[in-house]
């Protein structure tokens, strides 16, 4: 998000994401894949499937892998993901349970005589059952996805009478209610004051949370919907039921953001987030920094990059190996690798774009980034190749994917809100 005196545009857990070329072949949606369990026992069978994955929905409760008296010591591998099964006396290995969308397999039994097997070791997996990194459950790991068509023309859904100074942000959907959220933002002084508004499809509009203070939001597989908020100075998380807000993050090192203006979940419970100073108003920086965060799923606060000269629009790959972050006063979107742990490293430029501002993601794994200046959305394939773009409107903002069927790409541009019929599902922030 830029400031109202700045110019046009601005951008927008712990619950632990158009001239067209459809040159590009079908690529393969692939989950992030869990850790190991179990513990020694006799020759066993392997264990579970890969654990919660960016699209799979909320991770279901891990299995009991049962111990029994087995032969010689082998080696128990247990799917990741949801609460993970204990070892427990009794005859051949059970089921273990899934995480996330991948499912958990069925170990075969153990070979008699031998000593008793002893108890599993914990495996890794997502948090509290895996929280899902982008949310989806419409998203399949393993379905071969076609090209984007980028030919269509974007729908005007909804635009308050009037003029007002500002910008539509942050559009998440909620597949549980069926509606879109969205930030709505208002350039003034001393600090932008923002709502959080509906939109119930087609285009019934109404105010969802006011005095918000948000900025770009995101979903996980739980459907719990995390924002970054300049009002608070961090990143919040909303009670759907109660529309009501509460500080998951507010400082680093002791000292408070910027102006957090984007999100990113990973299905570990791990939160990346830009903090440039769009919306720091007339407050002065505590951290002297614009830059990159990290929140590890035990709320440990590090630094991934402060040389970005406003730090923008953040996401993750399907198979959440990657990390795309935006320059925007740089006009570069950027890369980093993500290690197992959720850390980063080896930041390479990926695309160059004007003004980038906020992603989106399809479920072949493209990236969609919302160009400001000039009012279109670019593709760009997961190595990079520019697909196509979209002509959408000026002050071009964000997208998120949505619908029942998860192939509407909702738009923000200015104080109007867009949707785009896609022939592929994406991901819902």
């Amino acid at each position: 998000m830029r400031s109202a005196a700045s110019a046009i545009i601005v951008r927008g857990i712990l619950g632990f994401s158009l001239s067209a070329a459809a040159a590009c072949g079908s690529s393969t949606a692939t989950p992030p894949q869990g850790g190991s369990g179990g513990g020694s026992g006799g020759t066993i069978g392997t264990g579970g499937g890969s654990g919660g994955s960016r699209a799979g929905g909320a991770g279901g409760p891990g299995g009991s892998g049962s111990g029994g008296t087995v032969s010689t010591g082998g080696t128990i591998n247990a799917g990741s993901g949801g609460s993970v099964g204990t070892s427990s006396p009794g005859s051949s290995g059970g089921s273990i349970g899934v995480g996330g969308s991948g499912s958990g397999g069925t170990s075969s039994s153990g070979g008699s005589g031998g000593s008793p097997g002893s108890g599993g070791i914990t495996g890794t997996g997502g948090a509290s059952g895996g929280v899902g990194g982008h949310g989806g459950g419409v998203c399949q790991p393993g379905t071969q996805y076609p090209a984007p068509v980028l030919t269509g023309t974007p729908k005007l859904l909804y635009k308050p009478s009037g003029s007002s100074s500002g910008t539509y942000e942050g559009p998440v959907w909620v597949q549980a209610s069926g509606v879109l959220l969205f930030s709505d933002m208002t350039f003034t002084t001393p600090v932008d004051p923002s709502q959080i508004l509906k939109l119930t499809p087609p285009s019934a509009e109404s105010s969802f949370l006011q005095d918000s203070g948000t900025n770009g939001m995101a979903i996980d597989s739980h459907g719990t919907v995390y924002a970054c908020s300049h009002k608070v100075q961090g990143i919040v998380k909303l009670d759907f039921a109660a529309a009501t807000l509460s500080t998951v993050v507010d400082n680093y090192g002791g000292k408070k953001f910027n102006s957090p203006n984007d999100i990113a979940l990973r299905s570990d419970g791990t939160i990346y987030f830009t903090d440039p100073d769009f919306q720091l108003g007339s407050r002065t920086s505590e951290t002297g920094k614009k830059g990159i965060y990290r929140v590890s799923p035990t709320a440990q606060v590090s630094l991934i990059d402060d040389t970005f000269a406003e730090p923008n629009g953040i996401s993750l790959s399907p198979d959440e190996t990657v990390l795309y972050a935006a320059d925007y006063n740089a006009n570069v979107v950027r890369t980093f690798a993500v290690a197992s742990d959720g850390s980063t490293s080896n930041r390479k430029d990926f695309a160059t774009v004007t003004t980038p501002d906020g992603f989106a993601v399809d479920c072949a794994g493209n990236l969609y980034v919302a160009s400001g200046t000039p009012g279109a959305i670019q593709v760009y394939s997961p190595s990079g190749t520019k697909l196509g773009s979209v002509t959408v409107a000026a002050s071009l903002s964000n997208m998120a994917f949505g619908g029942s069927d998860g192939k509407t790409l909702y738009i923000t541009a200015g104080k109007a809100l867009y949707s785009l019929d896609m022939n592929l599902p994406g991901y819902p922030y």
